[in-house]
């Protein structure tokens, strides 16, 4: 595969992106133990189109001497210490890492363990970083959509549909599709995996026009493209919209956003992709809490297909993305943006 295919691709109005492949993390290499993987040399021979999200329920340091030993018959490509966020390759992804409990999924995915304890980590955003980083540049090297791929299982064979990043949790049981996690039911990620924040460190780099970005410090947003010009009165938590106008200045790439009929330049360092902004319209895709602030006392629940419009968020919190969301029928509270499309 050609890893710099997309290298200087141009933004809408000409202007220059960074290419994804620049920004691979630095890795550190302990292969794991030969028994534990196989070699088809997929770079060839296999269509990856899958990134699936892993947490180890142990340490790193014990995650990796896992996939060393050859009792285990179980590896994944990369191991990401949730502590350090530090980075270590197992298994070339031109090989199968044994990771999905499918065999299918395995063939065609590139695994990556998080170490932590689900339901119990709260992941940082410097291992969020790290791991967005890698999917950007398996997802360039590959060519499968750095996207999420939200609350479904994924489908019974690996090869339909284009692919995306999923959890362990939506692989399909190989001998019922119709059930999750594998062929052992695993249930990770987890709860605290921050699914929307994660897509938002993922995207970073390729929103395009009329997506939605956060702002993530005050005084992030300038008038110009010269980080030096004068900065807008746009705070942290801000919402925009992509006008489409994209810059490489002095290695960083901004972009040009509209906030509420003003714009302004920032980095993307400085934002995260987000999905909606204040008036877009919603629909639930399961039965939905509603509650009075994230994270807090359930006013009601809402039906699955029910539609409401945004109003406020995002705020991060508990593992989710939360939303104000004015349904329709007349409640309105905050939801996990996990549910919401």
């Amino acid at each position: 595969m050609n890893e710099t295919r997309r290298s200087g691709a141009v933004g809408e109005d000409g202007g220059s992106r960074l290419p994804a492949a620049a920004t691979k993390p630095t890795v550190d290499r302990v292969p794991a133990d030969e028994s534990n993987y196989a070699k088809p040399n997929r770079e060839t021979d296999r269509d990856i189109r899958w990134f699936i999200v892993h947490v180890a329920e142990r340490e790193a340091d014990s995650t990796i001497r896992w996939f060393q030993n050859p009792k285990s018959n179980v590896s994944t490509h990369h191991v990401v210490d949730h502590r350090t966020a530090n980075l270590t390759r197992q298994v070339a992804e031109s090989n199968t890492a044994w990771h999905a409990g499918n065999r299918s999924y395995n063939r065609h995915s590139v695994g990556i363990e998080h170490s932590g304890w689900r339901n119990e980590t709260r992941f940082s955003d410097e291992l969020y970083d790290v791991s967005a980083r890698l999917v950007r540049w398996e997802a360039t090297r590959f060519d499968f959509p750095k996207r999420v791929r939200r609350y479904d299982i994924a489908p019974c064979d690996a090869m339909d549909g284009e692919g995306g990043i999923i959890g362990h949790v939506q692989v399909p049981d190989p001998d019922d599709c119709s059930r999750r996690g594998g062929a052992n039911g695993h249930t990770d990620p987890g709860s605290l995996w921050n699914w929307g924040r994660y897509e938002g460190f993922v995207r970073r780099y390729d929103i395009e026009s009329g997506e939605h970005a956060v702002v993530l410090s005050d005084d992030a947003v300038h008038h110009g493209v010269d980080g030096h010009s004068c900065p807008r009165d746009v705070s942290a938590g801000t919402v925009g919209t992509a006008t489409g106008s994209v810059h490489v200045h002095r290695g960083e790439q901004l972009y040009k956003l509209d906030f509420d009929g003003g714009h302004g330049w920032l980095s993307a360092t400085d934002l995260l992709y987000v999905r909606f902004d204040s008036g877009s319209t919603i629909e639930t895709t399961s039965g939905l809490s509603v509650r009075d602030e994230p994270s807090g006392t359930r006013l009601a629940t809402v039906p699955e297909g029910t539609a409401g419009t945004v109003v406020d968020g995002p705020v991060d919190t508990g593992g989710y993305r939360w939303w104000k969301v004015a349904y329709e029928g007349g409640e309105t509270g905050w939801s996990a943006g996990y549910w919401l499309r």
